[in-house]
């Protein structure tokens, strides 16, 4: 018996918007915000729902973004503070020594000057408006970064739950596998003891046992790595025992009605944060070469500033100082005339860089139409397996019944009715497998259409 972990095809973790209730984690940021863990008592048996909540609060994703969103502000504020003056003071003292000083004049002067200037760039080609426009953009792309982590955590949770509920289904089945084949057995002992069967046939039976209490330490082998991956999405404890919520699928939610493949690819299309970022990375490109062309435009610049100043061997200082002051402004126009090519080039570099988004746009629709038809092709196969396989189970039912009660009855040899017992667990097996990897690709399907998901 061999259990084989779910695998979502391709790209069943793509990065998908968040909903409100998952924005509420990027509002009121602050970087105590980014520190801050899940508090409070775990639940007795975990949700889909509980370990999401867990996991976004306690994700080292999350928290890497809020950090990038903090720093994106942080950029939008040095953009809008480009629009300010810059004022300073300054003051500088000299000293100077006249070796053969004029009669009646000092050999040492000292001198100081004090004053505060102001700059401000009056225009200078919509440089500032155009950086500033982009960096509002870049925040915007963290926030989608955000859905994009939170998304992945989603979906990250949804395979690593329903692998842990097929693993513990496994472990049922190899339990009750393991029940059978002991009964089967005792019987068999008895048949040998009464004369009915030898030694040899008893062995091959009891064989069959043996290895069907492997299997069993096999599939709860499985099962504890199962939950141990979920556990590290969660970032649990090693030594902390996780239960999940008792809950089953119904053939209902194996053969769920979905949305058409092309609905489903058009929806996906028009709010996955991968796509809207590179939408976003368009305007930030067009703004890069409105930058880059500003180089051939004047600028026009305002300054002013009062000051003073002080000689030694004149009036006093107080004096000096007092008459000394001056206001003064001024504007001053900067025209380029010819730089080198260096404004050319870097129109041309920019222009260069924006043909990036066509060809990101067009990896990134691609991408999805093969992730979105490889889950139809998944959802479809799984669900006529699943079909076939309910069937093939009862027949291989009834056929181990038979066989079994034949070999009572020393119709049939060990080799007969070992096959019957293991065509039946592999019957269970691959039925229960088929099931989940429906579910696994309904579920990651019905997201890409509602930008939801859930578990019962």
């Amino acid at each position: 018996m061999k259990i084989k972990l779910l695998v979502a095809p391709l790209a069943v973790m793509a990065a998908m918007s968040a909903t409100a209730q998952d924005k509420a984690i990027f509002s009121d940021l602050s970087p105590e915000n980014v520190t801050d863990t899940a508090t409070g008592p775990m639940p007795a048996k975990w949700t889909f729902d509980d370990c999401v909540d867990w996991a976004i609060h306690n994700s080292t994703d999350v928290r890497k973004i809020m950090l990038s969103i903090l720093q994106a502000d942080e950029e939008v504020g040095a953009a809008k503070d480009a629009w300010l003056p810059s004022v300073g003071f300054s003051t500088s003292h000299s000293f100077i020594n006249y070796p053969s000083p004029e009669e009646g004049r000092n050999g040492n002067t000292y001198g100081s000057s004090y004053g505060i200037n102001a700059s401000w760039t009056v225009w200078e080609g919509n440089i500032r408006k155009y950086r500033l426009e982009s960096a509002k953009i870049a925040r915007r792309q963290q926030d989608l970064a955000g859905d994009d982590a939170i998304k992945n955590i989603k979906l990250g949770i949804l395979q690593a739950y329903l692998n842990t509920m097929y693993a513990k289904e496994a472990v049922e089945i190899a339990r009750q596998t393991l029940e059978v084949s002991t009964s089967q057995t005792e019987r068999a002992k008895r048949l040998m003891e009464s004369g009915r069967s030898s030694k040899v046939e008893y062995a091959q039976i009891e064989s069959q046992m043996a290895q069907d209490q492997y299997n069993l330490v096999q599939a709860e082998s499985n099962f504890a790595s199962s939950k141990m991956t979920l556990k590290k999405i969660l970032q649990l404890g090693l030594d902390y025992d996780m239960e999940l919520a008792d809950f089953s699928f119904s053939d209902a939610d194996v053969n769920a009605p979905l949305p058409t493949m092309d609905q489903t690819y058009s929806f996906a299309a028009s709010w996955l944060p991968g796509i809207k970022s590179n939408d976003l990375s368009k305007e930030i490109y067009a703004n890069d070469i409105k930058i880059a062309k500003a180089g051939n435009l004047p600028t026009i610049a305002l300054q002013g500033g009062v000051g003073s100043g002080y000689t030694s061997g004149g009036p006093s200082w107080s004096s000096q100082m007092g008459h000394g002051f001056n206001e003064n402004i001024g504007l001053s126009l900067s025209v380029p005339i010819y730089d080198g090519n260096a404004t050319r080039r870097s129109v041309a570099k920019a222009k260069l860089a924006a043909l990036e988004y066509d060809l990101n746009k067009e990896n990134l629709l691609d991408e999805l139409s093969q992730t979105i038809e490889s889950l139809y092709i998944e959802a479809n196969n799984s669900k006529a397996k699943y079909a076939s396989g309910i069937k093939q189970l009862e027949a291989t039912q009834l056929t181990a019944q038979l066989v079994d009660r034949q070999f009572e009855l020393g119709y049939v040899n060990p080799l007969d009715l070992l096959t019957a017992h293991n065509n039946l667990v592999n019957a269970k097996l691959e039925l229960l497998q088929s099931k989940f990897m429906a579910i696994l690709s309904n579920k990651t399907i019905n997201y890409y259409a509602t930008t939801e998901v859930s578990l019962p």
